[in-house]
C-alpha cells in the first residue's frame, strides 16, 4: 500500500526549499534506481550529481543557449522554466544512455529498450524521492542545451533528461489524466 500512496501522492515540483540533502538520502535514491527493470538486463543509465557550483555552471550554460535561442528566433519551449527549476533545486541528476552513442551495431530496437529500461530508472528515482519526502521533476527542456552540456562534461554518451530534486516549496494540486478506460482497449 505505501507504493500506492507514494505512487498517488507524487507530483512536479519545481519550487525547492534552500535544504541540503544528505548524501546518505542521494545514495539511496541511486542505488534504488539502478533496481528498475532493464531490457536484456544492459543497465543502460549512467548518472552524473552536480550540486552547487557545478549545478550553477549548469543553470549558466543553459541559460546562454536560451539566450542564443531567442536572440536567432529559435524556439524554446518551456525552457526557462525548467531552469529555474534547476536553479532552485539543490540536486541535478542528468541522465545518459551508456550506450546509443559507442555500440556500432546499435539499431532501433535496442535504442528503446534502453531508453524504456531509462524511463523505468527514472520513475524509481523520482518515486523514491517523493517516499523518502522529497521532491522532483523530470525535465527534457535539456535537449535544447544536449550538445552544450556533453560538451561542457566531456561525455560522449546520450544525454536522455535530468531531474531535479529537493524538498518541495510547493504542494500542486493533481493534474489531470485520462482515465486508463479511454486509453485501453480490452480483449477477450
Amino acid at each position: 500500500m505505501e507504493t500506492i500512496n507514494t505512487i498517488n501522492a507524487r507530483r512536479s515540483i519545481r519550487k525547492f526549499q534552500d535544504k541540503i540533502i544528505p548524501n546518505e538520502v542521494i545514495e539511496k535514491i541511486l542505488e534504488l534506481s539502478t533496481k528498475a527493470p532493464s531490457g536484456k538486463n544492459r543497465q543502460p543509465w549512467r548518472f552524473v550529481i552536480l550540486q552547487d557550483t557545478a549545478k550553477d555552471d549548469l543553470v549558466t550554460l543553459m541559460t546562454n543557449v536560451s539566450k542564443n535561442h531567442k536572440e536567432k528566433g529559435l524556439p524554446i519551449g518551456s525552457l526557462e522554466i525548467s531552469i529555474n527549476s534547476l536553479n532552485e533545486a539543490p540536486l541535478v541528476i542528468l541522465v545518459f544512455n551508456a550506450f546509443s552513442n559507442s555500440e556500432k551495431d546499435y539499431n532501433h530496437h535496442r535504442l528503446l529498450t534502453d531508453t524504456q529500461s531509462i524511463g523505468a530508472s527514472i520513475q524509481t528515482m523520482i518515486l523514491t524521492a517523493q517516499d523518502l519526502g522529497l521532491g522532483s521533476v523530470w525535465i527534457c527542456d535539456i535537449f535544447y542545451s544536449h550538445q552544450e552540456i556533453c560538451s561542457w562534461l566531456n561525455r560522449e554518451d546520450e544525454l536522455i533528461a535530468a531531474v531535479a530534486m529537493g524538498y518541495a516549496n510547493q504542494s500542486p494540486y493533481p493534474r489531470p489524466r485520462k482515465s486508463w478506460r479511454e486509453v485501453t482497449d480490452w480483449l477477450k
